[in-house]
């Protein structure tokens, strides 16, 4: 017993019993107190390390970034592109990482810490064989206190899961939530409006399970309202809108407190109804440009964007509003299916606006 406790180490000459909160000498720790007085978010970064957080507009400070690989251009794909939800047009692989290291360089000198996720295995799998779109990062979501796990729609995306996961955990974020039963929800690709407003959609990437699971989660985390929109969908046929049906991220883009960028015929009516009632500013994406993906560009503080370059109409829109826009050439990039917000796992912002003050 005595050589047991010779070896046992001292504390840090700088600790104290007072450090604890609520500590009272003789007595068992107050866990009342603790139960009603300490928050989880309260103890986040005494014990993960960081505030882990990126509920809304605030200024952007961390992201993770997966560098293309041979995995996009694969010709697997183009045996049946409907199938793979492309038009057949494989993107030039070296100008894709050309553009995609140009959004990463972006983020670095706006400050903004970029990791560079690597997935576990080369080349990562789905359920039932290559996992296309391995370069979409936004399928780790984090809000205020760590990450939703999705749980993917599509065959060849099913099992991003396991990567995202494993990547998040590597990076010191925890989990709060993974998707499961027969939910599906790829809730990455919702748009947080605010730190207070979420717009989360029905569609072929979300279905009624998979939100119940959710929701219950984004309200927890400070989300006074998610607002849920509904989708057009594809049947049978493929054609250049379809993408643009699956994720609300394609079709409204936060600027600022009730101030946002939308392409309404990928909505509902009642999402744009909802929107002016909340008294939000929209301002119209022109439509021939949609497809370069101006709306999918990612807000990294409020009045302040990264967007496509050759959306220049749209660009030209939003600077009469006073937002600033850093444009850079992404479109090689779109050809594959995504854009500047999808491939950005947004990690930690500031608190930014609030849309229910």
């Amino acid at each position: 017993m005595n050589e047991q406790r010779k070896d046992q180490k001292k504390p840090p000459a700088n600790y104290s019993l007072r450090d604890f909160k609520f500590y009272e000498e003789g007595k068992v720790p107050q866990y009342q107190r603790y139960h009603a007085e300490v928050s989880y978010l309260d103890e986040l970064e005494r014990i993960w390390g960081k505030r882990w957080g990126a509920q809304g507009i605030g200024q952007l400070r961390e992201v993770g970034m997966v560098k293309p690989t041979e995995t996009e251009v694969l010709e697997l794909y183009e045996q049946d592109s409907s199938f793979y939800v492309f038009n057949g047009v494989t993107p030039n692989l070296d100008l894709m990482r050309e553009q995609h290291a140009g959004l990463m360089r972006t983020y670095e000198q706006l400050g903004i810490t970029v990791h560079e996720v690597r997935w576990a295995d080369d080349p990562p799998m789905s359920a039932y064989g290559p996992m296309k779109r391995s370069i979409s990062a936004a399928a780790g979501f984090v809000v205020n206190g760590g990450a939703i796990i999705p749980r993917e729609a599509t065959p060849y995306w099913r099992g991003r899961s396991k990567y995202v996961t494993k990547a998040l955990v590597g990076l010191g974020c925890p989990i709060l939530y993974s998707v499961h039963g027969h939910g599906v929800c790829e809730v990455g690709a919702s748009t947080r409006m605010s730190d207070d407003f979420i717009i989360l959609m029905l569609s072929t990437d979300c279905n009624r399970d998979g939100a119940g699971q959710v929701i219950p989660i984004l309200e927890r985390s400070g989300y006074k309202k998610v607002l849920l929109a509904h989708s057009p969908g594809p049947l049978y046929d493929y054609h250049d809108e379809v993408p643009g049906w699956m994720h609300a991220d394609m079709w409204v883009m936060p600027l600022d407190r009730r101030l946002a960028l939308i392409y309404p015929p990928w909505c509902d009516y009642q999402t744009v109804r909802d929107l002016h009632e909340i008294g939000y500013d929209l301002i119209e994406c022109p439509r021939e440009e949609i497809m370069k993906y101006p709306v999918n560009g990612i807000t990294v503080g409020p009045r302040k964007v990264i967007m496509n370059k050759s959306a220049g109409k749209t660009i030209k829109l939003l600077e009469k509003k006073g937002v600033e826009v850093i444009a850079i050439p992404y479109d090689e990039v779109h050809k594959y299916g995504g854009g500047i917000r999808c491939n950005t796992m947004q990690l930690i912002r500031d608190p930014g606006p609030r849309t229910f003050e």
